[in-house]
């Protein structure tokens, strides 16, 4: 790369991505990760963290002590009581635990070996995602593993899924270990990386997966030079589409006609008598052309979120008992209100609803398919993955808290908030089709959504710490929920 090409990549991610950018790197084992991730971290100016080392690191702690790595319970406990401190740098991060530099002795076959069998137990995962996240959370940061885009981030700001024929990884692999100044046989490496895919793709918690939403890069035939170059073209993908989106209030609100204004200020009404606050959108209108994916725990949800639209056509997905007797059903066809059958599939309601945002409308939908238990949103069915794949829209997931519990004024039991995420854009899907089924695919978009919510949920906990009430109601409300849910899916 050229002075000048370096000088117009760091103008371009100085005017496109956000100071508190989040790029996530996934990708199986010698597909270069960690050096792309160090490279874009000095390109970018962002802070690197090497989540495969802190598997590594816990790894490695446990074969000097003794532990099987398949005892679930004894990894948990010796990563909970340890201090584990990542150092990032422009250069190699040094690991440390309790205390001690373990940079070198994480990088052996040895660790190698028994790392993916670690990182697959859920307590292990979940205690490496909680500290991970703690870590990226205020952003500018480059975190690399096999599951940042789909767990760890789910609304990261780029997400690039880096792959190589195994061929290719294992020569990677030879070339790091020569070196550091190790001979491994090829037989064996190519043996174990083949092994390693395995576990990490078939996995329960947390498989290696592409994402829906990833930029899929194949560097099998690409220098290291090459693949970062076109990992850091990748990385202003998604911000420099975000600045093409349409979310001018002003304009917004010229092109409203009366009989939304109506329902709006009805909506405003609404949301500033009950204390609403809103994260994420703040001065904007709802971007046209997106499919607006909303969690769904009150029936106050849709007027409450729809005060923050300021938005002309905003069309809704609704169970179909909501439009009877026939004034109803006059009044929401008024709204661009879309009446669907919940059992079964509504080829119609689906036919309606893709054609309405192939017109550049805006489509809402509450695909968890009916209300959910405070604090645990999802989850989700099939029928946004349905419409994704017909329509290719955009999704822009929104979490909504406290319209349960809300009271005139605002509760201090119950935050009424309204937390916008970042437009999701389905870059993977063509590559996905190639291996999985429509309804394997709808499973992934549905997961991603759920981890979106489950995102937006935590970020929303940071601020004001789910209280006692939310906690109580939400437990009751589980089984409740679920009985209602089998009435009125029939599963």
């Amino acid at each position: 790369m050229t002075l000048a090409e370096s000088t117009t990549d760091r103008a371009l991610a100085d005017s496109c991505l956000p100071p508190a950018a989040v790029i996530a790197i996934d990708g199986p084992a010698g597909s270069g990760k960690s050096a792309t991730a160090k490279a874009l971290a000095e390109r970018f100016d962002l802070l690197y963290i090497d989540t495969g080392a802190m598997y590594r690191a816990l790894t490695a702690a446990a074969l000097r002590e003794g532990i099987d790595p398949g005892d679930e319970a004894q990894l948990s406990a010796l990563l909970i009581g340890a201090e584990l401190l990542l150092l990032p740098g422009r250069g190699e991060v040094e690991v440390h635990w309790n205390g001690r530099n373990v940079s070198e002795a994480i990088r052996t076959p040895e660790v190698e070996g028994a790392v993916s069998l670690v990182s697959s137990h859920p307590l292990v995962r979940a205690e490496m995602v909680r500290r991970q996240q703690e870590m990226g959370r205020a952003g500018g940061v480059v975190m690399e593993g096999r599951d940042i885009g789909s767990v760890v981030f789910p609304l990261a700001t780029a997400k690039i899924f880096l792959s190589a024929s195994l061929e290719a990884r294992v020569e990677r692999r030879l070339r790091q270990y020569r070196q550091r100044g190790r001979e491994v046989n090829r037989e064996d490496l190519t043996r174990d990386l083949a092994e390693r895919d395995r576990k990490d793709s078939e996995r329960p918690t947390s498989p290696l997966i592409i994402c829906p939403d990833s930029l899929v890069i194949d560097s099998s035939d690409m220098s290291l030079d090459q693949q970062n170059d076109a990992c850091a073209r990748a990385c202003l993908v998604n911000p420099t589409l975000d600045l093409q989106l349409d979310n001018d209030l002003d304009t917004a609100r010229r092109e409203i006609p009366g009989h939304y204004r109506f329902a709006y200020a009805y909506m405003r009404a609404m949301a500033r008598f009950y204390g609403l606050k809103q994260f994420g959108n703040e001065g904007k209108a709802l971007p046209r052309g997106v499919l607006v994916a909303v969690n769904h725990i009150s029936l106050a949800d849709p007027p409450l979120v729809g005060s923050t639209y300021h938005r002309f056509r905003v069309h809704t997905i609704a169970k179909q008992e909501l439009f009877k007797p026939w004034p109803l059903n006059h009044f929401f066809r008024w709204l661009d209100c879309i009446p669907i059958r919940r059992r079964g599939f509504d080829s119609d309601a689906f036919t309606e609803a893709e054609a309405a945002i192939a017109d550049g409308h805006n489509l809402m939908i509450f695909p968890e398919g009916t209300r959910r238990a405070i604090g645990h949103p999802g989850p989700v069915l099939n029928g946004l993955g349905i419409v994704v794949q017909a329509t290719r829209a955009p999704m822009l997931p929104i979490f909504i808290r406290g319209s349960y519990g809300k009271v005139p004024g605002g509760s201090l039991e119950s935050p009424l908030e309204v937390h916008y995420g970042p437009v999701i854009r389905w870059h993977a899907l063509d590559i996905l089709a190639e291996t999985l089924d429509p309804k394997q695919i709808s499973r992934r978009i549905a997961a991603l959504c759920e981890a979106a919510y489950g995102e937006l949920q935590a970020r929303s906990f940071a601020r004001i710490p789910q209280t006692e009430f939310e906690k109580e109601l939400g437990q009751k409300q589980l089984q409740k929920f679920a009985v209602r849910h089998k009435k009125v899916f029939g599963r």
